[in-house]
């Protein structure tokens, strides 16, 4: 680098001058031990926002179709947006995109924690990471420069003890993503970690982190926010943006509770799934809900830049010691205590301890150890575990990180081990992907949502719950075509959170228009709403190509075959899917998004997009 021109040098170190991106990515080849930068202008960024966008764009053109997404020609892709760089409340989260273990197709997960800001502060829009460490290592990232260190000493640990370890090294302020033994150990399930609790954690990106021998990424240096178009502007329509969150009766009530609040409303109407899916309240719940957490809350604690404060610090005394965690979200209480009828509060909160410790995702952890009770009353398995009974579960857990007798088995996932132990008929997934804390047969809409989801069973690519329960286009117990509209439109608004990147509780605080707006101050872009539409859509038709290359069609955004069979039963009533229905939502959600009767986007619907023009070959990343 000393031989290339001060200009040269600087564009490579600092990347093009724009607003609200850097306009520089970098690429660690693990394998070789090598790391290239490559700037991109913005007419680039036009194309795909940022975030979800740069995810989509590179692992389109640097995945190769059928790839084991274990092998070191996966690629990690940790992009952010262009919000991410600014001081705009709610931009408090960055995500990871790979191919997913689990599923085989696209992989994406999103964290909060401190992690959201890392790659602005870096003078970087995107961190790929290709190839296979023959030892562990670890990346040290700054404006600067990007070190790849042996982790020999970090290997066989905790994320506790990791994220300790190498503050003692760069400092309290170091911004840390690390994995647990369970992504060494390539559960399929495995999480990337940052804060020790927060937890990029669906899809199975700690183990492709394991798969690569990369144990952590350490963010150092100060804040160094991206260049604003129009800082007048963006700071009136921030003001405008706090009063609105302030104002936010939503706002108040997760700040109140947290996501458990929703643990209250789940168990009146009977959408709780409860002992692995075969009901849909759960009796005690109240033990292990939104009002038992609030008394053992010490202090809200939110991520970067996030004035909601959704995040739960608690502190419990329990048989396995005192515990002091950010956790109990309404997705681990329900697959964590729900789904294994465990109404002890302590066992709940222990069991989501050793799920950040160990880097799991809680709710594919839930449904797995959901199933292993199911395997097990029927013979399948020699581990003796039994609904309610939390020091079986603990046990479990370990020997699912660490692979030792059915363990080894259940740490490939519900849909494999379901393959394995010849208990397909009982498994509950989408695409392989455990499912979220909301039962279709309740809430309707989730028959598409899950169904849908380009990353398996998800709540929060549609977020097609919140449309049922906010009776939008009819209420839960239906589908109308009017409601499929706002499921479409609701995909491609939640794209735009993942792509700028905002955080979805934003959904009651950002608009349409206000997202335009604050878009087009930070980068000085002049889009209309329509055009800021048509690039979120845009990316939801090339991340569905992608799912397409790898081979999914129709029968992946099908439900398990149980929840078809098997009728849910709340307070005497009964709620049930049919394969008629299923098929006709299908038919519906396809016919709108201008997908073919398999769920293939159309030649015409990827010319309309301007889908094909993102997938001919980059001219500026290595092959």
């Amino acid at each position: 680098m000393n031989n290339l021109n001060s200009e040269k040098r600087d564009q490579i170190l600092h990347g093009v001058k724009m607003f609200g991106y850097w306009g520089k990515i970098a690429l660690v080849d693990l394998s070789k031990r090598k790391i290239k930068y490559y700037n991109f202008k913005e007419e680039f960024y036009r194309k795909i926002i940022g975030g979800r966008g740069l995810g989509a764009y590179f692992f389109y053109h640097l995945i190769r179709p059928k790839i084991d997404p274990l092998s070191p020609e996966n690629v990690i892709i940790l992009a952010s947006g262009p919000l991410n760089g600014t001081m705009t409340p709610l931009a408090s989260k960055i995500g990871f995109f790979f191919k997913s273990p689990l599923t085989t197709g696209w992989g994406e997960s999103y964290v909060g924690g401190t992690l959201p800001p890392a790659l602005a502060w870096s003078k970087l829009d995107a961190l790929i990471i290709k190839g296979r460490s023959e030892e562990p290592v670890y990346l040290h990232i700054n404006e600067e420069n990007i070190e790849i260190l042996e982790a020999k000493d970090l290997w066989g640990k905790d994320v506790y003890y990791t994220e300790d370890y190498l503050k003692e090294i760069y400092g309290k302020k170091a911004i840390i993503a690390s994995i647990g033994q369970a992504g060494e150990n390539l559960v399929r399930f495995a999480a990337i970690m940052n804060n020790k609790w927060r937890a990029a954690g669906r899809s199975g990106g700690g183990a492709v982190f394991g798969s690569k021998k990369l144990k952590a990424l350490v963010f150092t240096g100060e804040k160094k926010y991206v260049n604003i178009k129009e800082p007048e502007k963006l700071r009136s329509l921030l003001v405008e943006l706090a009063k609105t969150i302030r104002d936010s009766d939503a706002a108040k009530g997760l700040r109140e509770f947290g996501t458990a609040g929703l643990t209250i409303l789940a168990n009146e109407m009977g959408f709780f799934p409860t002992a692995y899916w075969s009901r849909g309240r759960m009796k005690n719940w109240e033990k292990i809900g939104a009002h038992s957490i609030k008394e053992i809350l010490v202090k809200v604690h939110p991520c970067y830049n996030c004035p909601i404060a959704c995040g739960r610090y608690v502190k419990i005394q329990t048989k396995w010691g005192e515990i002091e965690l950010d956790g109990l979200e309404y997705e681990s209480v329900d697959t964590l205590g729900g789904q294994l009828l465990l109404d002890d509060l302590g066992a709940v909160t222990y069991l989501n301890e050793l799920a950040d410790k160990y880097g799991l995702d809680t709710i594919s952890l839930g449904n797995v150890l959901g199933f292993a009770v199911e395997a097990h009353k029927r013979g399948k398995i020699k581990t003796r575990v039994n609904y309610g009974d939390g020091d079986a579960f603990v046990k479990l857990v370990q020997d699912i990180v660490f692979r030792k007798g059915d363990g080894d088995i259940l740490a490939e996932g519900v849909a494999r081990a379901s393959k394995t132990l010849g208990l397909e008929d009982i498994a509950v997934h989408v695409k392989g992907q455990e499912p979220p804390a909301y039962d279709p047969r309740r809430l309707k809409g989730m028959i598409v949502g899950l169904g849908t989801s380009v990353r398996g069973a998800c709540h929060l690519r549609m977020m097609a719950y919140y449309i049922d329960l906010k009776k939008l286009g009819g209420g839960p117990e239906v589908i109308t075509e009017e409601k499929i509209n706002y499921m479409v439109d609701f995909e491609d608004y939640l794209n735009a959170f993942d792509s700028l990147i905002v955080c979805k509780f934003g959904r009651n605080i950002f608009t349409w228009e206000n997202m335009t707006a604050i878009f087009n101050a930070v980068t000085g872009f002049d889009f209309n709403i329509n055009e800021f539409k048509l690039v979120n859509r845009r990316i939801n038709a090339l991340i569905r190509l992608i799912n397409a290359r790898e081979g999914f069609t129709r029968k992946d955004d099908r439900l398990p075959k149980r929840l078809l069979r098997e009728p849910l039963k709340n307070n005497g009533d009964e709620y049930r899917i049919t394969e008629e229905e299923m098929e006709k939502y299908l038919d519906m959600y396809y016919e709108k998004r201008g997908y073919d009767k398999n769920g293939i986007p159309t030649e015409e619907t990827l010319k309309r997009l301007g889908v094909l023009e993102l997938t001919e070959k980059p001219v500026n990343i290595e092959e």
